[in-house]
């Protein structure tokens, strides 16, 4: 189980730190107001004290201010492969659906909480090297201290990647907050802001432990990889001030970049993927670490089960759930019909990505599967089914949100082997087909199954009620329900899930919940695998090609992850997806719920605005970002 680095001594440790050092006021941008008698000056005395002030800075990210809600869930829609649901002044809703504007209050919320972390990060990078401890402690006391000072500079880093990513050109610091400061800065050129992070990163790898990590703080292994991700965005597209989308003419020295933090990591192997792709998910969910195939994570953890430190991973982002054998959901994350069809047969991350169905309250699932249901279906991975449903978890959940998994840098070094040598060579191929052999289950033995109705019955009353019932065979993640009825007997029944594993036909039972029906059998049949050759890509693929197939790729690996809007944005090709998409969900119906199509203005939508609460004070900001 998971190491929390936020058990209920250190929340209580880091959150005294946090009160010691530097925080933004509500008024004013990056202001200070001291919350305590005491200050820096007389806290870091102790290397538990500087460890204290460090898991302060991870802790701006534990929150659903950054992490745990507002980064990877609000700000990834709406795209090609999720949006958000229905329409209305919420500002969640407002601005997954392009409608949001400089006062649009989240915007100011995550904009602070990365410049609070961003300035946590300072003063500990100030203040250490000032430690008695630091001169003169022990040889293993001075590597701690240099660690901390490793994991500030690493988070400095990928809280200023973030902001350039939402907001282009951002106010710029890397001194700590004091008063008396003119802390009213102008917007700094995203390519200078990007030189110093690459600079934090690279220093930061430098003195960071190459261990395996038990808990969730950064490695060297992580901080190359993260820093592969940044150099990736800084060779990217982005919106300029004139209204352009550009990439830099030097975008290559960038993409050169990642592919040497990469092959240092892969020199070293520390990560491998698990061979179940399900199972990735139903770890993260009974919060089991995984560091081999996690490489960057953001710990959760509140044991007052209220909302600090915690999230709305699987409560926001799962199938609707009603309450009863589990907690609730809300669903509110969206899986366009159009992505769902894109998958190919035998893929196991297609039925286990998005939920075609509901859960109701005895844990049955609900097919969503005539009418306009087809616009219902949410994302899947992180279900009620598969947490703890611990009391603490109901509301709030413990699930960690993960930045950066394995798949994601083998990927990544498909896409840069592919750009660096015009077109895929033999590690781009390999390291693609890494990721859809496991998503295949190809390293798993066994396959998916299907289920089939033989007997129709008699005297079943309500669909909802009528349970099928898959056991045996090995396998795992299997489900199937009933669509219609028709006088009382079933009608159709639908294959909800594949699932994985089987090597022996499982056996299916037909029961009720309300003791109407009976009569009613399927049986199962094991779907055929796919052979590694019908997996793998084709050789021979142009540049062109293998982008195309590259970006369709970490779309099924990734959905739901919190990139691809970001992605969709560095390969300048965001209004192309969004307009492919509503043509495409309009051949479903006329009708069909995308409000993307109608509201996104390239141009605009690939940046935020910057938030008006910090521009009223801070007059050094002399513009918006376009269109705004």
């Amino acid at each position: 189980m998971k190491k929390y680095i936020f058990s209920r001594r250190m929340i209580l440790a880091a959150g005294i730190a946090c009160l010691l050092l530097p925080l933004n006021s509500c008024d004013k941008e990056l202001e200070v107001t001291p919350y305590s008698y005491f200050t820096t000056a007389n806290f870091f005395s102790i290397p538990e004290e500087a460890n204290m002030a460090t898991l302060g800075v991870y802790e701006s990210m534990s929150s659903l201010d950054s992490y745990g809600y507002n980064i990877p869930l609000i700000f990834d829609a709406d795209t090609d492969i999720s949006q958000l649901s229905g329409l209305g002044s919420d500002e969640w809703r407002v601005i997954a659906h392009y409608q949001g504007i400089s006062q649009t209050g989240i915007f100011y919320t995550v904009w602070s909480k990365l410049y609070e972390g961003i300035d946590r990060a300072n003063v500990v990078i100030e203040r250490i090297p000032q430690m008695e401890f630091y001169t003169n402690g022990t040889p293993s006391q001075k590597m701690q201290l240099n660690r901390y000072i490793g994991e500030a500079k690493f988070l400095r880093g990928f809280y200023y990647s973030e902001l350039v990513r939402l907001w282009g050109d951002v106010p710029f610091k890397t001194k700590s907050s004091q008063s008396g400061d003119n802390l009213k800065g102008g917007l700094v050129d995203r390519y200078e802001i990007y030189t110093q992070i690459i600079k934090d990163m690279q220093e930061a790898a430098a003195v960071l432990p190459e261990q395996t990590p038990a808990d969730e703080r950064i490695s060297k292994w992580a901080a190359k990889s993260m820093l592969a991700r940044v150099a990736l965005f800084a060779g990217g597209y982005s919106l300029n001030a004139d209204g352009t989308m550009k990439r830099p003419a030097n975008y290559k020295e960038y993409y050169q970049l990642a592919q040497q933090q990469i092959n240092d990591v892969m020199a070293q192997n520390p990560y491998k993927l698990n061979p179940s792709y399900s199972k990735v998910f139903k770890n993260q969910c009974q919060h089991v670490l995984e560091p081999t195939e996690n490489i960057f994570q953001v710990a959760f953890y509140n044991p007052a089960g209220t909302r600090e430190n915690a999230s709305w991973i699987g409560y926001f982002n799962g199938p609707l759930t009603a309450t009863g054998l589990y907690p609730n959901s809300i669903g509110r994350c969206l899986v366009p019909k159009p992505f769902y069809t894109t998958f190919k047969d035998g893929d196991q991350r297609r039925d286990f990505s998005i939920a075609t169905y509901s859960i109701n309250n005895v844990g049955n699932k609900l097919p969503l599967l005539t009418a306009r249901q087809d616009e219902a279906w949410t994302a899947a991975k992180w279900s009620r089914e598969y947490q703890t449903n611990a009391t603490l978890e109901r509301s709030y959940t413990h699930i960690n949100w993960v930045v950066m998994r394995y798949s994601d840098l083998l990927l990544m070094r498909a896409e840069i082997e592919n750009e660096l040598n015009e077109g895929p060579n033999a590690i781009a191929y390999d390291a693609i087909n890494q990721v859809r052999r496991r998503g295949f289950g190809a390293d798993i033995s066994g396959s998916g199954i299907a289920v089939d109705l033989k007997t129709k019955g008699t005297g079943y009353a309500n669909a909802a009620n009528v349970v099928i019932q898959i056991t045996g065979g090995g396998g795992t993640d299997a489900s199937a329900a009933v669509v219609t009825l028709a006088s009382g007997s079933i009608g159709t029944i639908a294959t909800l899930r594949s699932g994985d594993g089987y090597t022996a036909v499982p056996t299916v039972t037909i029961t009720t919940t309300d003791g109407k029906g009976t009569g009613a059998t399927a049986t199962a049949r094991l779907l055929t695998k796919p052979t590694v050759s019908q997996i793998n890509l084709p050789t021979g693929l142009s540049k062109a090609d293998f982008l195309k197939a590259l970006q369709q790729e970490r779309a099924w690996e990734l959905s739901g992850e919190g990139m691809r809007r970001a992605d969709l944005i560095r390969w300048g090709i965001l209004a192309d997806k969004i307009n492919e998409t509503g043509a495409a969900v309009k051949l479903i119906r006329s009708n069909y719920f995308y409000p993307s199509i109608t509201n996104f203005v390239s141009g605009k939508h690939e940046l935020y605005p910057f938030p008006q609460n910090e521009t009223d004070v801070n007059r050094a900001i002399t513009r918006q970002n376009p269109k705004y």
